[in-house]
Formats: C-alpha cells, structure tokens, sequence
C-alpha cells in the first residue's frame, strides 16, 4: 500500500510541476532560455530544501517527499530542453549565446543547490533547537 502511495504522490506532484514548468515557458516562447535557466535554478535550490530540511522540521511520509522531489522537481526541471537549446543554439552558430547559457546554468545551479543545502541544514538545526 506505501508503494502505491508513493507513485501516486508522484504522479500527482509530476502532473504540478510540468504544468507549472509549461505555463512558465509559454509566456516565454520561442525565446525561452532565461526561462529554462530559471526553472532549472529554482529546482537546483529547492530539491536539497525538500529532501533535507523538510522531512526534519515538518510531518510529512518519506512518500511525500519523494513525491515532491522526484515528482515535482523532477518534471518541474529539465535537464533535457537545457541541452537540446545548448545544442539548438549551436547549429543557429550562437556559440557564444550557447556557452553563456552552459556556463550560466552550470554556475547558477550549482550556487543555488549549494545555497539550498546551506539553508537546509541551518533550517535543521535551528529546529533541533526549538
């Protein structure tokens, strides 16, 4: 039954973040780079705050945050349109655009996912406190 729940949670929570992921680059189409750097940038720092600090400091089933991480931000992010752009941005002789956005989303990314793990475990030890 925890299975069932948990892919349900997933299925639920993927539904949310690829509507949420596809209304965002509708506004932005066809130039939508800034937008993909954003979205992948958000889940960069929001996924090490769902795995680490909210299971900790709220009550929620481990089902739950799988349905958040892998649901959620996994279909929120898109590891795939950032390299098909990369690669599209290329074949238009863009080389510099397409390293930019590389670069950008590699930097960005890793500073948010840093920043998130940074303010996981201060939010988790903040809570141990209370």
């Amino acid at each position: 039954m925890q299975r069932v729940k948990k892919i349900g949670l997933i299925f639920i929570c993927a539904f949310l973040g690829s509507a949420l992921r596809l209304s965002l680059t509708a506004w932005t189409t066809p130039h939508h780079y800034l937008t993909i750097l954003t979205i992948n940038v958000i889940g960069s720092f929001g996924l090490p705050l769902i795995t680490g600090a909210l299971p900790l400091l709220w009550p929620v089933s481990p089902a739950m945050v799988t349905g958040l991480s892998v649901g959620l931000v996994g279909s929120f992010t898109t590891f795939s349109t950032f390299t098909v752009d990369a690669v599209s941005l290329l074949h238009q002789h863009a080389a510099w655009l397409a390293g930019g956005y590389v670069l950008g989303s590699l930097v960005f990314g890793w500073s948010a996912a840093a920043a998130g793990i940074t303010l996981s475990a201060r939010l988790v030890k903040r809570g141990r406190r209370a």
